[in-house]
């Protein structure tokens, strides 16, 4: 019997839908960084129990530490041969991008030197196909999107080491335990490169309800003096007001590096919270109890013991609930926050003309056109040029508008709002107060007077400051 046309139509467009299921949801995701090969590695049993859908290796892969490629492909071949990472590889879709162990050099950038063979081997160790383009450009950077409309998780994996500047040293050299490197300010300071920071807006825009971008230094992190990216604030910067006016929503940044596992958390970076969970190391975080180091945005720490991050998301709720986890060795939970979908989103789209003149984290209308900004002496600048010199010593003029602080710190603010993401700080460190004892009640004595501060500008939850440790600093010149 000769079947009619359309019937045959309708069977093979069938047989074809059949055979492309619909993508399901990614629902449990692994990630982890700072793996040494030479090292027992126990802790892929507690990963592998967990049934990860997705793992993110963030970098420090292996510790190669070298120029000689056939060192670096026998340190990738004792890594491929451990058993947990082998069942890993059978059981979860592996994505990945590096860090400087595996880059080839501690601390290394844009310096290094054989960095394409190095991307060639890395590339091969963890099958990424020939015809990607990862294998035509320069830099591991990826990005992969997985799940349905409604329910897709988009994995952007940065490089942030083959374009990265060489980083600026402390001088004098600091103490043993502080980290070795400052903020630099400059101009020509570069993290990701031009056509990395291309690629990623174009990243942003892609339709997407939530964004893990793998960064494998951290981002939110501000105080200690290893690497991160404020050691390069202008990039920094950039990165924040690129996520601002492409309102790319749903991003989570996942980070390694560091040797420990914490969540850092900026308030009010782009317009709604943004997370930074860091998860380090598979092998190489440290065994006992360690001093926490300041971090002015952690929200949780686990600092001490090995460690992966794991994220679940709840699809299924009227509001999606996503778990940021860190586990231990054992698999148990040392650290979780739950974050509903909807409170990492941008709570408006700004219009274009919006875009330009709004200010980084805002979520409200510009407000009116205010009064003049107030006149500076020759040799100063306002609080909001001050704001924009992030590392950099300046010396600024304002007038007291409000202050706290209580003992042996003090806050004198250029806004009446200290609350106010606009308003500059000037910090009264103990060791001025101490030397200014003839100054008995220094919130009502500097309350609406102007005032000149010299130093360097550095920030606190994403509000510029300086801090006062010496009379020579600060100056009344005036009611």
């Amino acid at each position: 019997m000769r079947l009619p046309t359309f019937l045959i139509l309708f069977l093979v467009t069938g047989m074809a839908a059949a055979s492309e299921p619909a993508q399901a949801p990614v629902r449990r995701i692994g990630f982890g960084s700072c793996a040494n090969q030479g090292k027992p590695q126990p802790i892929w049993d507690a990963v592998n129990a967990l049934k990860p859908e997705v793992f993110v290796f963030l970098g420090d892969n292996i510790y190669a530490d070298t120029n000689d490629m056939a060192v670096m492909k026998q340190k990738y071949d004792k890594f491929a041969a451990v058993p947990g990472f082998q069942r890993l590889k059978q059981s979860s879709k592996i994505l990945a991008t590096w860090d400087d162990h595996d880059y080839g050099k501690d601390d290394a950038g844009q310096e290094y030197g054989p960095k394409a063979e190095s991307q060639k081997l890395f590339l091969d160790f963890f099958g990424v196909p020939a015809e990607s383009p990862r294998r035509q450009q320069e830099g591991v950077y990826s990005v992969e999107i997985i799940g349905p409309p409604g329910q897709r998780v988009q994995f952007i994996l940065l490089d942030t080491r083959t374009f990265r500047t060489s980083l600026k040293k402390k001088d004098p050299k600091p103490a043993k335990g502080e980290g070795p490197y400052e903020a630099d300010p400059s101009e020509t300071s570069n993290m990701l490169g031009e056509a990395q920071w291309k690629w990623l807006e174009e990243q942003l825009k892609v339709p997407a309800e939530i964004r893990l971008i793998g960064s494998s230094i951290q981002l939110a992190a501000e105080d200690h003096g290893w690497e991160k990216w404020m050691n390069f604030p202008r990039q920094r910067e950039r990165f924040f007001k690129l996520l601002e006016t492409t309102q790319a929503k749903g991003v989570i940044i996942l980070s390694g590096d560091r040797h420990l596992a914490e969540l850092s958390m900026l308030p009010r970076a782009i317009g709604y919270p943004l997370y930074d969970l860091t998860s380090s190391g598979l092998t190489e975080a440290d065994k006992k109890w360690r001093p926490y180091e300041t971090n002015s945005h952690r929200v949780g720490t686990m600092n001490f013991d090995n460690n992966f991050g794991f994220i679940t998301i709840d699809w299924y709720r009227n509001d999606p609930l996503i778990r940021l986890q860190i586990r231990d060795e054992e698999g148990e939970v040392t650290l979780q926050q739950k974050v509903l979908l909807s409170t990492i989103h941008p709570n408006r789209v700004l219009v274009p003309n919006e875009v330009a003149s709004s200010s980084l984290g805002s979520t409200s209308p510009p407000p009116p056109a205010a009064t003049s900004p107030e006149k500076t002496s020759d040799g100063t600048i306002t609080p909001e040029e001050a704001a924009k010199k992030i590392g950099e010593k300046v010396t600024v003029e304002f007038t007291v508008k409000a202050t706290g602080g209580a003992g042996s710190r003090i806050f004198l603010n250029s806004l009446a709002d200290f609350r106010d993401k606009s308003n500059f700080t000037i910090v009264l460190e103990k060791s001025y107060l101490d030397k200014s004892k003839d100054i008995t009640a220094p919130k009502d004595y500097f309350k609406g007077k102007k005032i000149q501060v010299t130093g360097k500008v550095d920030t606190y939850k994403e509000t510029a400051q300086i801090k006062v440790t010496d009379p020579k600093q600060l100056k009344v010149v005036g009611e």
